[in-house]
């Protein structure tokens, strides 16, 4: 029955995410390129000529390339480019073979390809990544099935299906303006079961993790809203949202998009603390029947503690990267900490971590005495009904 059930979920779930990628594949290429009608692959074909120019009393590097283009329409059409020649922050300097995105100001069709184009009429925007993107992915992909075989697979799967929910089914409802909050929520009561049990499998852990980690949750999303309304956060702090706000005519509640960021992320960590935590109470149930029920959360406990440790301390380090230039430019700063510490881009990195960590520190023993009334539920059951 078990078996029956997972492959239910996981049929279920290669057909929902199939048909999402069916959509995204007969999406018309006419809507795409009417969002961007002139960004166009391209491949360094050599280095014409290197120099460093003079403007303003400032040094601008500058490049000449000549460059194959790699669209279909373009038919492997020659262009010669300036590149560069103008006071920039960052200038990345191109080598033979790159392949990099230019964005042409002006349509493809109006311009003289034999001439020599500049940065009015088409600018480099940057690398093309794809090949190394997918490079990573595959060695990433190979190693979970080859590591947990089955299980991995499974794993997989469900994280295929978690980006197919957030980008076809989140993403545009938060579009229109419907509360981000509310949303993740409502897309985390799906999620949670649904991946859970399609990478962990029908049993009893599984139960346990899932009433766990929702349950944690909601006490954690409680704990971020009291915090984000308290420190008079706007969700305004970083340039993504400004932009955002602006494009959008303020249309998304921003704070509320704060809020989601931090329960989507909340809900990442949960799933590995709530599994093991379970895990590990019925393997040692399973290994010692007659263990107490106090002596086994005792146990299993301790293992929880260091889990809890190391994960909190994880947790720290992982936004501090994140974070790193931030950190550099606070670091020197001449004016008092409590005012550095007050900036809303700092408090939003403080709340985000410390949420994160209270859910994960709350969710081990929550975990734990779930875990341990099911694995003793006859005990306890008895000791209920003598009472």
């Amino acid at each position: 029955m078990k078996k029956i059930l997972q492959l239910i979920l996981i049929v279920t779930a290669l057909l929902f995410v199939s048909k999402v990628t069916l959509t995204f594949a007969q999406e018309p290429i006419t809507q795409v390129a009417s969002v961007h009608p002139e960004i166009h692959k391209a491949k360094v074909l050599k280095v014409m000529h290197e120099d460093v120019k003079e403007v303003a009393g400032q040094e601008a590097p500058y490049q000449l390339l000549r460059l194959q283009l790699l669209n279909a329409e373009t038919q492997g059409q020659d262009i010669i480019l300036e590149h560069g020649g103008l006071p920039t922050a960052q200038f990345d300097r191109y080598n033979q073979d790159d392949q990099i995105f230019l964005n042409f100001n002006q349509p493809l069709s109006s311009l003289n390809l034999s001439e020599t184009l500049n940065n009015q009429q088409v600018a480099v925007t940057g690398f093309a990544r794809e090949k190394q993107l997918l490079f990573l992915f595959v060695i990433f992909v190979s190693l979970v099935v080859l590591v947990n075989g089955w299980k991995g697979l499974r794993s997989l799967i469900s994280l295929a299906l978690s980006f197919a929910v957030i980008f076809k089914i989140a993403l545009p409802i938060l579009l229109q303006g419907v509360d981000p909050s509310l949303v993740v929520m409502i897309l985390a009561l799906f999620i949670i079961p649904l991946t859970f049990y399609l990478t962990h499998g029908w049993q009893k852990k599984t139960h346990v993790a899932v009433v766990a980690t929702i349950i944690a949750l909601v006490i954690s999303s409680l704990l971020a809203i009291t915090l984000v309304n308290t420190t008079n956060l706007s969700g305004l702090a970083t340039e993504e949202a400004a932009f955002l706000n602006f494009e959008k005519n303020e249309l998304i509640n921003l704070r509320g998009l704060l809020l989601a960021g931090i329960i989507l992320g909340l809900l990442g960590t949960l799933d590995d603390i709530t599994v093991t935590q379970a895990g590990l109470v019925f393997s040692l149930k399973k290994n010692s029947k007659g263990i107490e029920a106090k002596k086994l959360y005792q146990t299993a406990m301790e293992v929880g503690q260091d889990h809890i440790s190391s994960m909190v301390n994880t947790l720290v380090l992982v936004y501090t990267g994140a974070s790193l230039p931030l950190l550099l430019l606070f670091i020197n700063n001449p004016h008092p900490l409590g005012f550095v510490l007050s900036q809303e881009i700092v408090v939003e990195e403080i709340v985000r971590t410390l949420v994160s960590s209270v859910g994960l520190i709350l969710a081990a023993p929550l975990t734990t005495v779930l875990a341990v009334l099911v694995a003793n539920w006859q005990q306890v059951k008895g000791k209920l009904v003598v009472k």
